[in-house]
């Protein structure tokens, strides 16, 4: 069964199409209540899972599951808004990513 994957529009695609190590992220919308507002640096990702650090280095790392979680990203020295992203949307290898991002 294939599953389905939302479509991407504007600056989300064109987020989702790129690096997501190194950016800032919140999750703003999550079935799990103690993960919204959670923010960080994202440090790894897998094809299920990003990695935050809350703070700077030498804090924990925190998992946050990809599918489940609404992400709001931004960059660094940037003073846009924060690009929001459906976690289904990006739910790839970082490498696969790039080229399935629809």
């Amino acid at each position: 069964m294939k599953r389905s994957v939302p479509r991407l529009q504007g600056p989300a695609k064109a987020l989702a199409r790129g690096e997501f190590i190194g950016l800032h992220a919140t999750v703003d919308d999550s079935p799990d209540a103690g993960l919204v507002g959670l923010s960080g640096t994202v440090v790894d990702e897998t094809l299920h899972t990003l990695t935050l650090r809350p703070g700077g280095p030498g804090t924990r790392r925190v998992q946050v599951a990809k599918a489940a979680c609404v992400f709001a990203f931004s960059t660094p020295g940037s003073d846009r808004e924060p690009v929001r992203v459906e976690g289904r949307a990006i739910q790839f290898r970082s490498q696969d990513r790039t080229k399935k991002v629809r």
